[in-house]
């Protein structure tokens, strides 16, 4: 299992869930802004929340736009496309803690690491087009 630490901004407001055995859940997408200039880009990571930490992102309002850092476990999970057909896999953040950042300053609803703030200057990007994963 990998552990993932990214710092974005969510994609779409949240709507609370609830599973088949009634427990609250969400998902949501974190972009993050990645490369300088002409290497620039964003990537998204698509990010799970069950029981407290799903009610504790709702309670806390956070909507689309709203700038966080999460922390989770990265695993990869097998889902349908919208054409009820096409079977495909794509990475997924199961959320094991998450800070909302807000002018510079961070309310932490658990503790994590410090960031670092050092990035990479240019990130060359090796493929264009994103591939189907191998089965």
């Amino acid at each position: 299992m990998a552990d993932l630490f990214v710092v974005g901004r969510v994609t779409d407001d949240f709507e609370l869930k609830t599973s088949a055995r009634q427990n609250p859940y969400v998902r949501f997408s974190v972009a993050e802004n990645i490369g300088r200039g002409q290497y620039a880009r964003t990537q998204y990571y698509q990010v799970f929340a069950s029981g407290e930490k799903a009610l504790q992102l709702v309670r806390a309002k956070l909507r689309k736009g709203s700038f966080i850092r999460v922390s989770g476990a990265l695993e990869l999970e097998e889902f349908q496309k919208r054409d009820g057909v096409t079977r495909d896999k794509r990475l997924k953040v199961s959320l094991y803690a998450w800070e909302f950042i807000h002018s510079g300053k961070t309310k932490a609803t658990d503790a994590l690491p410090p960031v670092e703030q050092e990035r990479p200057l240019a990130v060359p990007e090796i493929d264009g087009e994103r591939e189907t994963l191998p089965d």
